[in-house]
């Protein structure tokens, strides 16, 4: 497994703006916004069956690249009403496993970074 720490390469995506809407009255739909290495901003729209699917499935439709979620965790660690929630997630491609780790106040937000994060690392390997 490539660990956060292993693959240290320029990002090729970062997270821009993102904007959820989730409920009990249908689909979670997500808009997302990357920028990519060369500063271009890219948005991209998906509904899921929660606000993580539908968000990594914007994701996806801006990289452009098949991969399959391995594993999801997140962590959550409280204080009053402050939550830190950590997410770690492993994605396959091609026989190897690629890794991201990302942090905040919302376990969306750590979830889309945790993916980046991995993403970025499979973008970015070279064999």
């Amino acid at each position: 497994m490539v660990s956060n720490e292993v693959l240290k390469a320029e990002p090729i995506w970062k997270l821009g703006d993102l904007q959820v809407i989730c409920g009990t009255l249908g689909f979670s739909t997500t808009t997302v916004k990357l920028v990519s290495a060369d500063g271009s901003t890219h948005v991209a729209c998906s509904v899921g069956i929660g606000p993580v699917d539908s968000t990594f499935k914007a994701v996806n439709l801006i990289v452009k690249e098949p991969v399959k979620l391995l594993e999801y965790s997140m962590n959550v660690v409280k204080e009053g009403i402050n939550i830190i929630a950590t997410t770690h997630v492993v994605l396959y491609k091609d026989h190897r496993t690629f890794s991201g780790t990302g942090s905040g106040f919302d376990g969306v937000v750590s979830s889309v970074e945790a993916y980046i994060v991995a993403l970025n690392k499979m973008l970015g390997f070279k064999e």
